[in-house]
This record gives structure tokens, C-alpha cells and sequence, in this order.
């Protein structure tokens, strides 16, 4: 048998670990090497906050052999269900969470899931894919920012997916009012498909705010009275994501409005341009219906034998244009 091959049969943490942090009483965090798990876990002070990539076998066989928590959160930590949860387990809060997927240094609007279970001395998260939110409060970490307790970074992670999916919704407000000035000015081009593309963002948007906001005010009231630091946590993230919610709802409305403008504006032109080749072709019907009189090859047909007779035949197909032009405006058909 391989050496990987070993290790993920054994549960070795040594690759499939991605971070493990010791965090004091104090706030301050230390990284460790993640081969120290056990020790740092078997720390008597602070608590420890480790995250798993689950791309690696060998992280999902610690989460199933070594992890010390309940069977439900290993099963959550190590999933594939891709709905939101958020739940209490005797002792541990447990829950799968909407997620930027961080592409190189950017993160897109592709959602992801962050798993994580939680108690008062450990946070373990998982994640299948890098997830932006997640990276920013790491980073955080290293600029002095202090986490003591793992309910408090938690928060934070939410927070800076709330504040992510804030900027997000700065540059569809952007991205709006591009296409307004657009048509204000008269400029169409691929409005349609623009609001669609936002239409469709935002509409993802709210589904997962939507979740995430139930999740939050259905978990508060089950732990006001046990863990008040989580209930205020939980009710200052409601109070956040409802209000990006409604930011969220109101530039659908608005998307769907220029939507409806464009739609109008796009009938107006064929209409437009529908009328014109109406006109063109009833000011062209006489002089065509002159032509095809001189056209018919037969005896006695005028100017056949006059000097000129051209000019005049097309003399009277231009008087015949002319009389059906004047013919539409007198009837206020132009």
C-alpha cells in the first residue's frame, strides 16, 4: 500500500488539514503545524479553530476517525448536500452556510458551502472549494485582529459574506444605472441580455439571503437563553442580511422596471421602422402599378411613338408616388 494511500486509511491530518490555529484567552492566535491537531485541541485555555479542504481523502478520513464531535456534524462536515442548515446539537452548533468561491485573488458570485461545527473551545469548517469570506478573516488574524471566543469569528466570516455580498450589490446598483443613462440617451444595444444576466444574480441573491435571514431568526430564540453571546451574534447578523435583503429586492424591482422599459422602447423602434416600410411601400404601389401599365406589350399604349415618352411615363409613376404620399398625409395617415 502507497504511502497516501496509508495515511488516508489511518486518518493522518498532515495533508488534508489546511489550517490549524490556537487561539489564547486573550484573542491572539498562533498557527501550528497541522501535524499538532491533538496537542492543540488538548489544550486546557483558549480554543482551536481548524479548517479542512475536503478535495483531500485524507481530511474526510480524520473528520470520520479523529474529529471530536458528534456523529450528525461529522456527516455535515464531510457532505455533499448542498442546502443551508444551521442547527444545535447538545452541545455544538452545527450548520452548512453560503459561500463566495474565492477564484485567485477575486472572489465571483459563484456560491459555495462552508461547513462548520462549533463549540465553546473548537471550530472546525470545511469547504470543498476556497471560500472568499473565509480568507479575508484569516488574513485579519495576521493584522492583529483577536477572536476570543469561536462564536466571535464565526460572526466575523458572516459578516464579511454579508459585506461581500454588499459590494455585489454596489456594482449591479453600477451596472444599473449604466444601462439607464443608456436609455435615457436612446442607446440600445444588449440591455436585454444585461438585466437578464443581473435579473438572474439577483434573483440567487435572495434565495440564499432569504435562507441564511430564516436560518438566523429561527436559531435565536432556541439559544437567547443558554448562549446570549450567539443570540446577539445571530440577531445582529439577522438585522444585516435583512437589510441587504431588501437593498437586494429593491434592485430587482429596478431591474425588472428597465426590463419593461427597454421591452417598450425595443417595440417602439420595430413599430418605428415598421411604419416606414408601410409608408415606402404605399407611395411605391402606384408608380409600380404605372410600370406594369407600360409594361404589358400591348397595342395603343401611350408614348410609344412620341419623342420623350420615357421621361413622360416616368413623370406620371413619380406624380402617382407623390399623389399617394400627399394622399396619406391628407389623411393623417403620416
Amino acid at each position: 500500500m502507497s504511502t497516501d494511500h496509508a495515511e488516508a486509511a489511518s486518518g493522518m491530518p498532515a495533508s488534508g488539514i489546511v489550517w490549524v490555529y490556537h487561539v489564547r484567552d486573550d484573542g491572539h492566535a498562533e498557527s501550528l503545524p497541522c501535524e499538532e491537531v491533538e496537542a492543540a485541541l488538548a489544550r486546557p485555555a483558549g480554543w482551536t479553530w481548524i479548517h479542512i479542504g475536503l478535495a483531500d481523502a485524507r481530511a474526510r478520513a480524520w473528520i470520520a476517525q479523529h474529529a471530536p464531535v458528534s456523529d450528525v456534524a461529522r456527516d455535515v462536515l464531510s457532505g455533499t448536500d448542498e442546502h443551508m442548515r444551521l442547527d444545535i446539537v447538545g452541545s455544538e452548533i452545527i450548520g452548512a452556510l453560503p459561500e463566495l468561491h474565492q477564484a485567485f485573488a477575486q472572489p465571483d458570485d459563484d456560491l459555495v458551502r462552508l461547513r462548520f461545527a462549533m463549540t465553546e473551545r473548537m471550530l472546525i469548517t470545511s469547504r470543498r472549494s476556497p471560500v472568499h469570506a473565509l480568507e479575508l478573516t484569516r488574513h485579519s488574524i495576521g493584522t492583529g485582529r483577536r477572536f476570543r471566543a469561536p462564536v466571535a469569528f464565526l460572526h466575523a466570516v458572516i459578516d464579511q459574506f454579508a459585506d461581500a455580498i454588499g459590494r455585489l450589490s454596489e456594482t449591479i446598483d453600477d451596472q444599473l444605472d449604466d444601462i439607464e443613462n443608456g436609455l435615457l440617451h436612446e442607446e440600445l444595444g444588449d440591455e436585454r441580455l444585461r438585466l437578464g444576466r443581473i435579473r438572474l444574480q439577483l434573483v440567487r441573491m435572495h434565495r440564499q439571503l432569504a435562507q441564511l435571514h430564516l436560518l438566523f431568526h429561527r436559531i435565536e430564540p432556541r439559544i437567547a437563553s443558554e448562549n446570549k453571546p450567539v443570540a446577539r451574534a445571530a440577531r445582529a447578523l439577522t438585522q444585516k442580511l435583512e437589510a441587504i435583503d431588501h437593498d437586494a429586492a429593491a434592485q430587482h424591482e429596478r431591474a425588472r422596471l428597465l426590463l419593461d422599459e427597454v421591452t417598450g422602447k425595443m417595440a417602439a423602434i420595430t413599430n418605428r421602422r415598421l411604419f416606414t416600410i408601410s409608408v415606402l411601400t404605399a407611395c411605391l404601389l402606384p408608380p409600380t402599378l404605372v410600370t406594369r401599365v407600360f409594361a404589358m406589350n400591348t397595342k395603343d399604349l401611350p408614348f410609344q411613338s412620341t419623342d420623350g415618352g420615357t421621361w413622360f411615363a416616368m413623370a406620371i409613376a413619380a406624380s402617382a408616388g407623390a399623389f399617394a404620399y400627399w394622399l396619406l398625409k391628407r389623411l393623417r395617415a403620416l
